[in-house]
């Protein structure tokens, strides 16, 4: 996205993180009580969101994006991803959640720190690139996944990640 100082290595994000990672229903109770995160609850302005709300997983695990506390969302379609609609699940009240399937999920992986990725995914020169890149028509266009799997982004060790 941008120069990087010779220190810093540089990865695409699949090679740090995994991009809508999945989950084994058949291991999970359907009485169990998850989060639950539409897309009005992200909060374009701050990265904030409500997560007050919950459901049964019964309800939502078919049609519905599943993530986990410490994950990061993004919003694929137009006009929320150029709007800044992103977030960190952190402050989940279960630690699983369901949302929009509007949302790209990151996890991320050893390398990187999950509010550095989110902070990468959450500024304008990001949501530029990833506007250019959106698929399908207008008013339906979407980032893809395999834009955000490739892309580049600068990598510093952790401690400065932090």
């Amino acid at each position: 996205m941008t120069a990087v100082p010779n220190s810093w290595a540089v990865a695409q994000i699949a090679d740090v993180a995994e991009v809508n990672p999945g989950l084994d229903k058949s291991e999970v109770d359907d009485q169990l009580e998850v989060s639950f995160v539409p897309m009005p609850a992200v909060d374009a302005g701050n990265g904030r969101m409500d997560v007050t709300a919950t459901r049964r997983f019964s309800e939502v695990k078919k049609g519905y994006t599943y993530f986990e506390r410490g994950d990061v969302l993004v919003a694929k379609i137009t006009p929320c991803f150029e709007n800044g609609k992103a977030t960190r699940t952190d402050l989940l009240s279960k630690p699983i959640g369901f949302g929009s399937t509007e949302f790209h999920v990151l996890r991320a992986g050893r390398e990187i720190d999950s509010s550095y990725l989110f902070h990468l995914i959450w500024n304008s020169k990001f949501r530029e690139i990833g506007t250019v890149n959106m698929t399908g028509s207008a008013g339906q266009k979407r980032v893809p996944a395999d834009f955000l799997k490739r892309l580049k982004i600068p990598l510093p060790p952790l401690s400065e990640q932090r």
